[in-house]
């Protein structure tokens, strides 16, 4: 009966063993020489107020709340990341209207996408750690009384899912 018991363990716990090698792992995916990131001054080539700083703001958070990599300042970080906003777009997802008869009013609803270039570079170094690539992030918002503070809300949504996308290019490329 020991020996039933024994064996039965010893097959437990090889599977077990096996399982826990077939490649999944917990924790960051970043390569493991580089520890710390330092976000660059954002280049806005478009007109949307303020998008430059909001982006690099929400890097910055991004990076933070991912946690692979450390966010320190231009001069200490291991890699930099760089990026420059090319678009930033609304358009028209529903029109208001109002029905008289069940009195219903339906707001109009907008969407704005925000299309980015990044790269991560180390310094001295001649290539690229992660060439440019294109990020793009979108959200839908409506504007009920304020349109311009509800455009810039929208663009504030729109640059975290393209930081969020950002931060996740940077950290799963290996």
């Amino acid at each position: 009966m020991k020996i039933h018991k024994f064996v039965c363990f010893a097959i437990g716990l090889s599977l077990l063993l096996f399982a826990s090698g077939c490649g999944y792992q917990i924790g960051s995916l970043m390569h493991p020489q580089i520890k710390t990131i330092a976000i660059a001054p954002v280049v806005n080539d478009t007109l949307a107020y303020n998008a430059s700083a909001e982006m690099r703001n929400l890097l910055s958070e991004q990076f933070m709340r991912d946690g692979s990599l450390k966010v320190v300042s231009l001069s200490k970080a291991d890699c930099q990341v760089f990026v420059r906003i090319t678009q930033v777009a609304f358009s028209e997802i529903t029109e208001r209207s109002y029905d008289d008869e069940d009195e219903i009013f339906v707001p109009d609803e907008w969407q704005v996408t925000v299309n980015a270039e990044f790269s991560v570079i180390i310094p001295g170094r001649r290539e690229p750690l992660i060439p440019r690539r294109v990020v793009n992030g979108r959200a839908n918002f409506q504007a009920p009384g304020d349109m311009d503070a509800s455009r810039r809300r929208g663009i504030q949504q729109a640059c975290r899912e393209a930081a969020r996308q950002v931060v996740e290019f940077t950290t799963t490329a290996w």
